[in-house]
């Protein structure tokens, strides 16, 4: 499959109807954003670099990733926690609705522990490894899913949830006053925001001692759930994989507390924000009292950092809106590095893909 004919192969019918940006965005857009049909930007987009990002982002489309990129067992096992989190607890979950197509708040029927746990695992049975290594990955997590769960659990409570419970709120911010940011608006999606701490579910109610909002008297709470994983280890003599337990991590991920800030950011950094992290062993939080990262300015710092990414990238983009949307791409990725040594922005590329990667950057 060749560069032209991937981009050629993907017309206007095949972007997903159910982006909530694209009707409102579509007269307002910029001229290279029209003509390479992107509308947002996000958190994730800004992890990998420029070269990762132009691929991944304009080359290929929202369908394209979904059907040509692969997952592995990690993610899945991740997503199974949250949804468990969410069937147990959430008030309210943001999905995409059957009929209009478009993501919507639906009212959560709320169902025991194990009766979540039981139907989400299936999906993880169902999850086709990639390999022997994922493989072996996704026997080990299946055993480990319950007890992330359990500590996650912990953790909730540590935090005191209260309801209403929303998960998976889905939010854009742009041209936020005092930033410089990008045409495009960022989106993204909260893990769990809870409600008044007068209603909690559980746990006790507890004050941050340099709060992240400089109101104490608000009660919402932003909570980003991370889970991680064991890793693969030595095959044993027994011809048995080996594992290495994951430690809870010292420091927060810069990363995460960069998308933690974006969700901050919709609600003007009014709300105290959390960042959970859950493993095999326990759980630990992060938050303005133990993460410079999680306080206001700290939080603010790193908003324009993303946006600055993104910026440089717009940029980059215009210098050529006066071209086709496939010579727009093949200018763009010669001013970028392709960094084939990243490691992680091309992980799990199947080899097709790759090699027009590849090609894209005249490396093959």
């Amino acid at each position: 499959m060749s560069f032209h004919m991937i981009i050629k192969s993907n017309p206007i019918s095949d972007l997903p109807v159910s982006d909530p940006l694209q009707e409102a965005l579509q007269n307002t857009l910029p001229l290279f954003a029209q003509k390479l049909k992107i509308n947002h930007f996000s958190p994730t987009q800004f992890v990998i670099p420029d070269a990762a990002w132009l691929f991944k982002y304009v080359f290929m489309d929202q369908k394209m990733r979904r059907e040509l990129l692969p997952s592995n067992a990690a993610m899945e096992a991740g997503k199974i926690v949250g949804e468990v989190l969410q069937r147990i607890y959430a008030d309210t979950i943001y999905k995409l609705h059957p009929v209009k197509k478009k993501v919507a708040a639906t009212t959560n029927e709320k169902i025991s522990k194990d009766a979540a746990l039981q139907e989400e695992i299936e999906k993880l049975k169902e999850y086709v490894p990639t390999d022997e290594k994922d493989s072996d990955k996704k026997q080990k997590y299946l055993e480990e899913i319950p007890v992330v769960i359990n500590h996650a659990l912990d953790g909730l409570k540590k935090l005191a949830v209260a309801s209403p419970i929303t998960c998976e709120r889905q939010i854009s911010i742009q041209s936020p006053e005092g930033f410089l940011s990008s045409y495009l608006p960022t989106v993204g999606r909260i893990d769990f925001d809870f409600g008044s701490i007068n209603n909690h579910e559980f746990g006790d109610p507890s004050k941050e001692s340099s709060p992240t909002s400089q109101a104490d008297a608000l009660p919402h709470k932003i909570i980003e759930l991370k889970t991680k994983w064991s890793r693969l280890g030595k095959i044993k003599k027994d011809g048995n994989r080996s594992f290495l337990v994951s430690p809870l991590p010292a420091t927060a991920s810069f990363n995460h507390c960069v998308q933690v800030a974006t969700y901050a950011a919709h609600f003007d950094f009014k709300v105290p924000a959390y960042l959970l992290y859950a493993t095999k062993d326990g759980y630990t939080i992060f938050d303005s009292t133990n993460c410079h990262h999680l306080t206001v300015d700290g939080m603010k710092k790193n908003l324009q950092i993303m946006f600055h990414t993104f910026r440089r990238r717009e940029r980059i983009l215009a210098l050529h809106e006066h071209l086709s949307r496939e010579e727009i791409i093949e200018e763009a990725a010669a001013m970028m590095d392709m960094n084939l040594d990243h490691p992680f922005a091309w992980n799990g590329m199947p080899p097709e893909l790759l090699k027009e990667a590849k090609l894209l950057w005249k490396l093959s």
